[in-house]
């Protein structure tokens, strides 16, 4: 591989500069050990007594002798002039080559920077020879480096394995960057050392000249999920989550995912305490279902306290009850081969019939849409129709079908999504809330809802959204979004819960802290989080140490969870029976969730034998509420004898207020109050209030 040294195009100089004399730290080119070139004084510009040149053979070198050298990382400069183009020429330091600087065109002399090396103590010898040649060499110097910053830690100097140090992309601190990850294995292993332990944030200083990419990270051997580094040209960073420290030495190992990027360094900082997450439960559908809402807020309600365990595929879900002696608490399904062009082909689906059971056990019920293209299947070996969701198997152009309304493509879109009404409709008859996780991978572009990018993605999710809940009148539905960039969001008017999928190296139970805060940044920290998918199943030792508080996980069919190798059967055990996590027998009546109400009481008047009061519940959700309820305690002689705006029942002790028809709908931040008289002395106790 060739290793370039990049410069910046500087400008031309027309009009070379006169000769002058250079600062005394330059070492001039001409005082070298010279082989095949020669010294010339034809340009003009140049310090010293002149300028080497005559680099045309293979071979062509001149040495420079750096004398005195205190040793350590230094910068070079190189001052040069290429009057016939951009050149380039290969650099050793001591008889080792060490890459190549770019030249870019100059007619004049200007000087190159970008190049790093590590001089011995005492006198140091630069040698240029020919690469591509025709440039003139006038002198060089070198000045130490600048330290690296507190917390950074070089990858150079890390471990590494079928990975190099290169030098030639310029913007690298310290003596170079690691590169070489194009095999499944390849990894560079960084020590953090004496750190006081403790949880930190861990900043990847990265190069991706060749695309977007995804690395594997792990620490102390421990896998901590994957990192996305967005294409970058040049070195830049990325927050790529948390490490719990451990006090004394750490080691952090970055391992090729999808390859071809540089690491230049990487710094840890200690991590300031999460503070209260701001998720409400409030449903963007104003016309939500109780049983909706009421899942929702059982979900807002458990956020940063528990987690919910969930599988995917009844047949996964039975093997982890029989296996585990515990199930699930969500059931995950899947619409897929509801979709027309797979029902065309002779598919039936049992998907729904394995949800309505799941939710008659008091079950919580995810759906995903493996969504069969409406059209173009390609069908051939390998790219069988019932692969049709796949952007290899289907020529469908998604983009193309949402720009023309008219077309048959469209018409099909509609037809599919009118065909899964059907299937939700029955969810919603049967008054089952649903996790409905439409699109999902859409980001990573191997599922055809993606392959368009962003926009057309988004398109669709709002078209879906508009039909299901707009034109099928289908409020049964909690809308998760299951994508971590900001490009790929549609909106926080139609997602009420983020969502990504994981699928870590085999044996890593992170917790997968780096797309958590992506995500919590991603809804602003006003949606609920969660794991739409796993491989592995996060450890929930982790994720509690990490604050990594994924509302549910739900683990993916099969192997990943029957074989014993992705998940280990004692610590799908151990999982299972974690304090910090909800399995089917823990799940309470979610669906009656009550909501966010306040209820006041003031004494209006009183007389002799009694008192006139007021209660004013105010609804603190975001849709209209189907019902209320306040109670109260009575006190001894206090009797209820006559009510307003309310049918208030009482056991002696207790009062109870329910809504009439007229004032069951409390609008979103809005109030009623109603009244009674009563018999005794007064008093304003602290009323409850549920609603719903």
């Amino acid at each position: 591989m060739r290793l370039l040294l990049l410069v910046p195009l500087l400008a031309l100089s027309l009009v070379p500069p006169a000769a002058s004399a250079a600062p005394a730290e330059w070492v001039e080119a001409e005082s070298g050990a010279l082989s095949g070139v020669v010294v010339e004084t034809t340009v003009e510009g140049f310090s010293g007594t002149g300028y080497v040149t005559g680099f045309d053979e293979a071979a062509d070198h001149v040495t420079i002798t750096i004398p005195d050298s205190p040793g350590g990382l230094h910068d070079l400069t190189v001052r040069y002039a290429a009057p016939y183009g951009p050149k380039h020429t290969a650099v050793s330091l001591n008889g080792s080559p060490v890459g190549e600087v770019a030249l870019a065109e100059s007619a004049g002399f200007t000087e190159a920077t970008g190049a790093k090396l590590v001089l011995a103590e005492g006198d140091n010898t630069v040698t240029f020879t020919t690469g591509w040649g025709w440039y003139l060499i006038d002198a060089i110097k070198v000045a130490p480096s600048a330290p690296s910053a507190p917390g950074v830690h070089e990858a150079e100097d890390g471990v590494l394995n079928g990975t190099v140090v290169e030098s030639s992309v310029a913007g690298f601190s310290g003596r170079g960057y690691v590169a070489g990850f194009d095999n499944g294995t390849d990894d560079v292993t960084i020590t953090i050392p004496d750190s006081p332990g403790g949880l930190h944030d861990l900043t990847i200083f990265y190069a991706t000249p060749y695309g977007a990419k995804t690395a594997s990270l792990s620490l102390n051997g421990s896998g901590l999920g994957d990192v996305q580094f967005p294409e970058h040209p040049t070195f830049t960073s990325i927050a790529a989550g948390k490490v719990l420290l451990r006090a004394g030495d750490n080691t952090v190992t970055i391992t090729n995912n999808w390859g071809w990027y540089l690491i230049d360094a990487i710094k840890v900082t200690p991590s300031a305490p999460r503070g209260p997450h701001q998720v409400t439960g409030a449903l963007t559908d104003p016309a939500a279902t109780a049983e909706a809402k009421g899942l929702m807020r059982y979900l807002a309600a458990n956020y940063g306290k528990n987690t919910l365990s969930g599988q995917q595929d009844q047949a996964s879900v039975d093997w982890v009850e029989q296996n585990v002696g515990k199930a699930p608490a969500i059931g995950g399904y899947d619409l897929m081969d509801y979709s027309p062009s797979r029902v065309e082909r002779g598919t039936v689906g049992r998907d729904v019939d394995h949800a309505l059971a799941y939710d008659r056990r008091g079950g919580v019920v995810t759906l995903a849409w493996h969504w069969n293209a409406p059209s173009g299947l390609i069908d051939q070996p390998g790219k069988e129709w019932w692969r049709g969701f796949y952007t290899d198997s289907t020529t469908f152009d998604l983009a193309a079908a949402l720009a023309d309304p008219a077309s048959a493509d469209y018409r099909l879109l509609i037809r599919d999504v009118d065909a899964i009404a059907v299937q939700l409709k029955r969810l919603a008859d049967a008054k089952v809330p649903v996790l409905w996780r439409p699109l999902h991978e859409a980001e990573g572009g191997w599922f055809w809802w993606g392959a368009k990018g962003p926009g057309p993605a988004k398109q669709l999710y709002r078209l879906l959204h508009d039909r299901l809940v707009g034109h099928h009148g289908l409020h049964n539905l909690i809308w998760v979004w299951n994508s971590v960039s900001p490009d790929w969001y549609p909106g926080d008017d139609v997602v009420d819960v983020v969502s990504m999928d994981s699928y870590p190296p085999q044996g890593d139970h992170g917790p997968v802290i780096g797309p958590y805060e992506k995500l919590v940044d991603l809804g602003g920290d006003q949606k609920l989080v969660a794991l739409g998918e796993v491989g592995s199943i996060p450890d929930p030792d982790l994720v509690r140490a990490y604050e990594a508080r994924w509302s549910w996980f739900v683990t993916w069919s099969g192997s990943f969870v029957q074989d014993g190798v992705v998940n280990p059967r004692d610590f799908l055990h151990r999982v299972y029976h974690h304090a910090d996590v909800i399995t089917l027998d823990e799940l309470p009546d979610f669906k009656n969730t009550p909501g966010d109400c306040t209820a006041t009481m003031r004494v209006v008047a009183q007389w002799g034998t009694g008192y006139h009061v007021e209660i004013t519940l105010r609804h603190g959700e975001n849709s209209p509420s189907a019902g209320w309820e306040v109670t109260w305690p009575l006190a001894a002689g206090q009797a209820v004898q006559h009510t307003w705006g309310a049918t208030i029942t009482t056991d002696g002790t207790t009062a109870t207020a329910r809504n009439l028809s007229w004032n069951a709908a409390v609008k979103p931040g809005q109030s009623t109050t109603f009244g009674y008289l009563a018999s005794g002395s007064p008093t304003a106790p602290a009323p409850t209030c549920a609603i719903g």
